[in-house]
């Protein structure tokens, strides 16, 4: 984010702690999208990341009082949406999402049904592997996969990461070690 970003993030986070709606609705709106992706890759369930990104623009807008300033807005609701999907995750351990069923819309295929016949192995073996990959992170416990999450899909340093969840950068750099083990080895056969 330059700083004419955040210089307008300021102004509309002081004008929604003042209760300007219009300006609190202008920054759900632009911080949509990162909330909910990571509520999905915490969760794995587009319903349930779609209703924990909402709780997290609800906690949010109730907590602005308690808001600092100079903090960064993105961090703090960062903060919120990961502790909501933990404190989701511990709640309901075994929930079956709706994409597991196959309830959700099927997504665009990039490769027509035709042309499977003609796709090269390695894209099949690449699609494998990603799909194997993605069900080695949802099958880490919550604290390991909000880690794995903040620095691989967010991209976020030790630090960022130890903030976000109030851990020590220790803590930090052993679950995320524990969480590359678990997916190496359910990785065996496609690294």
């Amino acid at each position: 984010m330059n700083e004419p970003e955040r210089l307008e993030e300021r102004r509309l986070v002081a004008k929604a702690r003042q209760g300007d709606m219009t300006a609190f609705e202008t920054l759900v709106r632009t911080h949509q999208r990162l909330i909910y992706a990571i509520c999905r890759r915490m969760t794995g369930s587009h319903q349930t990341a779609d209703d924990l990104a909402q709780e997290t623009f609800v906690k949010a807008y109730f907590a602005l009082s308690g808001f600092k300033e100079g903090m960064s807005f993105v961090a703090w609701l960062r903060t919120i949406a990961v502790n909501s999907s933990l404190n989701y995750l511990r709640l309901r351990k075994k929930e079956v999402s709706l994409d597991a069923l196959g309830l959700e819309a099927p997504k665009a295929d990039p490769v027509p049904a035709r042309n499977r016949a003609d796709e090269p192995a390695d894209a099949v073996v690449r699609r494998q592997a990603e799909r194997k990959f993605q069900e080695a992170v949802e099958a880490l416990p919550p604290e390991q996969k909000s880690v794995f999450v903040l620095r691989f899909y967010e991209n976020q340093d030790y630090g960022e990461i130890a903030r976000t969840l109030g851990l020590s950068p220790g803590t930090v750099m052993s679950r995320l070690s524990r969480a590359r083990q678990k997916i190496r080895s359910r990785m065996t056969g496609y690294l």
